[in-house]
């Protein structure tokens, strides 16, 4: 089997693309690494909304995460706030200029993405990210 039957390579050949398309559109215009984007993104969907469920969300370390919201907060794109129902737990959300720098963000990605994808048909582009959905939703360690 040659290297570009295996289905490892093929997907990191197509991360590097995406990597490349994120850089372009949002990356270096808007001054975000991939991490803030998502971590921003997440806040603003309303998916997590304290330190704790992003670091489970992205698989980090609580220290790591908190490496993350500083800087964002320190950028004017996030406020914390403690809890009303537990005074120990943060509460996270997106500030005005954290708002409005998503919208024109994530604008810039999913134009980038269609321009990435224009190749597929509607049903292929559907096809792929349900296939994608898939292996990522219960993703376990190799044994």
């Amino acid at each position: 089997m040659s290297l570009s039957q295996i289905t490892g390579y093929q997907i990191t050949r197509a991360h590097l693309v995406c990597l490349e398309h994120y850089e372009k559109s949002v990356g270096q215009p808007f001054d975000l690494r991939k991490v803030e984007y998502t971590v921003l993104q997440l806040l603003r969907e309303g998916l997590c909304t304290t330190p704790g469920q992003l670091a489970k969300e992205l698989q980090m370390t609580a220290p790591s995460i908190s490496v993350w919201l500083d800087k964002l907060d320190a950028r004017g794109l996030l406020k914390r706030s403690k809890s009303s129902t537990d005074g120990r737990t943060q509460q996270l959300e997106l500030t005005a200029k954290g708002l409005r720098l998503m919208a024109q963000a994530h604008e810039k990605l999913l134009a980038s993405e269609q321009s990435m994808l224009a190749p597929l048909s509607v049903g292929e582009r559907t096809m792929l990210l349900e296939i994608l959905q898939k292996l990522t939703k219960n993703s376990h360690s190799p044994a």
